[in-house]
């Protein structure tokens, strides 16, 4: 799962990966994206209302500050 659910995330990239499945579903051009990959993965919104903000299976997400060293 964990492996699917980062592939999945690969596609929304940085800027979506940290949001929830909520936020993202107000952006039309991230709700087509999530609504066809939701075809072959259909428990996506559910892992990422659990995952989304935990680096340890979220890949995408970044907690890091830009402005740190």
């Amino acid at each position: 799962l964990k492996k699917k659910y980062n592939e999945f995330n690969k596609e929304l990239k940085q800027s979506g990966a940290g949001k929830m499945y909520a936020e993202l579903q107000e952006d039309p051009t991230m709700k087509l994206l999530i609504d066809t990959k939701l075809e072959k993965f259909p428990w996506w919104p559910e892992l990422h209302g659990w995952w989304c903000t935990n680096p340890a299976f979220n890949y995408a997400f970044s907690t890091a500050d830009t402005g740190q060293d």
